[in-house]
């Protein structure tokens, strides 16, 4: 049985690629989601899930181009709890395979760029010439996000390459800034 879920939590592994049945490309990596309460004054952790992310096809590639180890993410998807038996070992594994992952913009800013099969969809090229979406580079002015990612890209896998899609933030992905340190997520 599964159901769909949607949780928010920091990748505590990096984005592993594989090539599966049929050269289907999945990615997995960890996930933690901690509940904070707010008790007496400060904000205290509670309790923490761990789930194993089994991520396919397109979105397997775009999150292995955009995701690192310790950033913040909403991950949505079929939950799939199963009891396994090893070497005289018994457990439990929580696991969850993604249909949607994105930044978690509480911690964050992220610019948004699509790959160069849905801009050329929409009759761009895929450098993101042409289009008037709203989402093409230099269609707007500069976001804080977009000047920090001009000095270098704050997030993203580093061998997945200078064209691969990515989510960039300012200051990178996941981390809260010091000033930050009070949040209650």
């Amino acid at each position: 049985m599964s159901d769909l879920i949607a949780v928010t939590g920091n990748l505590t592994s990096p984005p592993i690629r594989q090539s599966v049945s049929g050269g289907v490309t999945m990615v997995t990596f960890g996930l933690a989601s901690t509940e904070r309460r707010f008790d007496n004054g400060t904000w205290t952790d509670v309790h923490t899930n761990f789930y194993n992310v089994s991520v396919f096809r397109k979105l397997g590639e775009h999150a292995y181009a955009s995701l690192e180890k310790g950033q913040r993410v909403i991950v949505a998807g079929k939950l799939k709890v199963r009891h396994w038996e090893a070497s005289g070992r018994t457990g439990t594994s929580v696991d969850l395979e993604a249909s949607s992952i994105g930044p978690d913009l509480m911690f964050g800013v992220a610019t948004f760029v699509k790959d160069g099969r849905a801009a050329e969809v929409e009759g761009r090229s895929a450098d993101g010439a042409g289009g008037t979406d709203g989402w093409a580079p230099g269609e707007a002015s500069a976001t804080p996000a977009e000047e920090a990612s001009e000095s270098g890209p704050a997030g993203g896998n580093a061998a997945a390459g200078a064209d691969a899609p990515q989510l960039v933030a300012a200051g990178g992905w996941g981390a809260p800034a010091a000033a930050d340190a009070d949040t209650p997520f």
